[in-house]
């Protein structure tokens, strides 16, 4: 009668093959399902659901009192050198003054206008090319400037230390 139980060999061979198959179909390092790194005062998340790599690089600040004061969270593209994503505000902003930023202590750029409120915050669309990245590379830090409900201008910080590897990692996990 034929021995009709696999070898130890075979299964072997089928588990290691099996995972190979599955981790070239995830793309995160040691076949993880998910990942989430530090890189200055950023971090990077992904996961890999069903096999497609989903990362981005995000920062949030919070209040003494533990409520979010700011959160970003920004992916590459198609072209890996250029951004975009969403920044979320608390509430109590003059949403019709919309949202402007500032490089270190250079000049204000454009207002950009909010998008939705929703109840973790008001959502700003957020989409830098490949200029304003490098811009952001060279920074210390982000200024978001907006106005309060009762017309007082706030200015909200986003620190850049770590943006540069951030942003490298999310593009080189997305390859």
């Amino acid at each position: 009668m034929p021995n009709t139980k696999p070898s130890l060999a075979a299964i072997a061979a089928l588990t290691l093959s099996t995972s190979m198959a599955f981790a070239q179909e995830t793309g995160l390092p040691g076949n993880a399902s998910s990942l989430r790194e530090g890189h200055g005062d950023w971090q990077v998340a992904c996961t890999a659901p069903e096999g497609t790599v989903r990362c981005a690089m995000t920062q949030t600040q919070v209040s003494e009192n533990r409520q979010r004061v700011l959160s970003i969270e920004l992916t590459t593209g198609d072209d890996a050198m250029a951004a975009r994503g969403a920044l979320v505000l608390p509430f109590g902003l003059d949403l019709a003054s919309g949202v402007a930023y500032r490089l270190d202590e250079g000049s204000t750029g454009a207002t950009q206008p909010f998008r939705t409120c929703l109840p973790v915050g008001c959502v700003v669309d957020v989409a830098f090319d490949t200029d304003t990245i490098a811009s952001l590379r060279a920074g210390s830090q982000l200024d978001v400037i907006v106005t309060a409900d009762g017309g007082q201008e706030m200015i909200l910080t986003i620190s850049l230390s770590g943006f540069s590897s951030a942003h490298d990692r999310v593009g080189e996990l997305l390859r």
